[in-house]
């Protein structure tokens, strides 16, 4: 790729969006993923409103923050391009294309217009790993963008992905040529991911729903070359569908899928021919649906999963399988106000792996040396604090560099974040919370009468919804909690007094 050609926002003009989960770009430029977005509601957050948009930059050595005003907010799907100097171009959440300053171009909106578009958008696309950007050598004038949308099954209450458009943006011109153009229509499973197999082409591959098929795609500047089907691996079941991630080595060299219900998917990729092979399957099976997420080391030797409550990394190398896998992170029962727990992954520049949480939290966690094995990896919990509430979301790329070692950025310093408010620290084992597991009833007695004014009582799913929520004036007698509507799973009993005191505990609903 000619680097004089996109060292300006004018001279851009190639970039693909694959709204269903990825962007990519040629992989000799080292910084068009260097702006991550983020914003659980619309505004600018401040000290008073925790919620608004931010741009994560590792550009300038460090990890640092800014806010930016906008009309939409980015949950569970935020996909940007940047320059190779860091600036950033484009965003999207799934429902539109806007610019850097979160202005929508010229017929930039509707992206995947359909009759259950407006149930999200065009705030926001609760989708994951739906959309890219891409450019191509040689090619300074066209923007592709290739998105999946949402789509209703049968009696329209349930939602499953149906199809890849394809959009094409002038950067130029700030406009929208030519947008939802169909590229495959079925019914499809976890994310899209993108890799290349020269400056020209791309190789997208997306699971197909209820079956062992896995689309590949070769695309370029001028369209699909070639679509065909592999059958490989385990069926994709439908539950958690959209709580699955699948991504490249980046070597280029495996690929990798995974959901909390079907466990790990590993693949071979053959770059020359857009093959996979060689299925390996570890089978830590979540025992409840939900989401998760996983991501390689920079050198391609390990991977990492997460289910809620702990993050796992397997050694590729290891040749015994029972001495593959190691647990590196385990949830400790930290609230801001919801479950900080561990969701999907996204590897950074700056070669640390980030996972994001589950409701409106304000961390992500971090791995700080994904290239060690075991604990010394160094997962922190919480590692990095957001001036605003995120919303599960991480941000999904295109495989952008490949063939030479993974270009490690270590100069990019991070905020680490190593302290926890008074505000949020729990107190265990002074609440009885009975019987555990619990299929009817459950019962909430303060054994030690700790808790002497009044509280407010609440039950939270993984998700950090809350299902239940009631004023107690005392917890000095018996509490009884009707739970037989609960789908199986983990929940949290959450209790907060008048005087700012916190408790909490973990029950399971059978």
């Amino acid at each position: 790729m000619d680097n004089k050609g996109i060292h300006s926002k004018v001279k851009i003009n190639i970039s693909i969006i694959l709204i269903f989960g990825f962007a990519f770009t040629m992989q000799a430029q080292k910084h068009f993923d260097y702006n991550w977005l983020f914003g659980y509601g619309t505004g600018i957050p401040d000290t008073t409103n925790p919620f608004g948009g931010i741009i994560m930059s590792f550009t300038n050595n460090k990890v640092s923050f800014s806010s930016q005003a906008r009309d939409f907010e980015f949950s569970w799907q935020a996909n940007s391009f940047s320059n190779s100097y860091g600036d950033l171009l484009l965003m999207s959440n799934g429902c539109s294309v806007a610019n850097a300053s979160s202005t929508i171009i010229k017929n930039g909106d509707s992206l995947g217009f359909g009759k259950i578009w407006s149930v999200n958008c065009p705030k926001r696309q609760p989708l994951s790993q739906a959309g890219m950007f891409l450019n191509f050598a040689g090619d300074e004038k066209q923007i592709v963008f290739l998105h999946t949308i949402l789509d209703t099954i049968g009696n329209g209450l349930k939602a499953f992905l149906k199809c890849i458009y394809e959009t094409k943006i002038d950067l130029s011109k700030d406009s929208v040529l030519s947008k939802n153009d169909k590229i495959l229509y079925d019914t499809l499973y976890g994310g899209i991911s993108a890799i290349p197999k020269d400056d020209y082409n791309w190789w997208i591959i997306i699971p197909r729903n209820r079956s062992n098929e896995f689309y590949v795609i070769l695309y370029n500047k001028n369209g699909v070359i070639d679509l065909t089907k592999q059958s490989i691996g385990l069926e994709h079941i439908p539950e958690g569908s959209g709580g699955a991630q699948c991504t490249f080595s980046p070597d280029g060299k495996n690929y990798a899928f995974y959901s909390p219900l079907n466990g790990l998917q590993i693949y071979d990729f053959n770059r020359a021919t857009g093959t996979l092979s060689n299925f390996r399957h570890f089978s830590f099976i979540y025992p409840f649906n939900t989401a998760g997420g996983c991501a390689f080391s920079p050198d391609s030797r390990f991977i990492y999963v997460s289910n809620p409550t702990e993050v796992l990394q397997v050694d590729l190398l290891e040749k015994d399988s029972t001495n593959a896998i190691d647990t590196v992170g385990v949830f400790d029962n930290f609230f801001d106000p919801y479950p900080t727990t561990y969701l999907q992954m996204a590897l950074g520049p700056d070669c640390r792996i980030y996972i994001s949480t589950y409701g409106g939290n304000r961390y992500l966690h971090v791995i700080m040396q994904p290239n060690k094995k075991g604990k010394e990896c160094q997962l922190i919990n919480r590692g990095l604090k957001l001036p605003t509430r995120n919303s599960f979301v991480t941000p999904n790329f295109p495989h952008y560099r490949v063939d030479d070692p993974y270009p490690c950025d270590s100069t990019i310093t991070i905020p680490l974040n190593t302290d926890v408010e008074n505000e949020y620290k729990f107190k265990e084992g002074e609440l009885m919370i009975y019987p555990n597991p619990a299929s009817t009833v459950l019962y909430v007695h303060d054994i030690k009468s700790m808790i002497t004014s009044k509280v407010l009582l609440r039950l939270i799913d993984l998700n950090g919804n809350v299902l239940f929520s009631q004023e107690y004036n005392n917890l000095s007698q018996e509490i009884k909690i009707p739970i037989h509507n609960l789908a199986q799973g983990m929940y949290f009993i959450h209790i907060n007094d008048s005087k700012g005191n916190y408790w909490l505990d973990k029950f399971i609903k059978i």
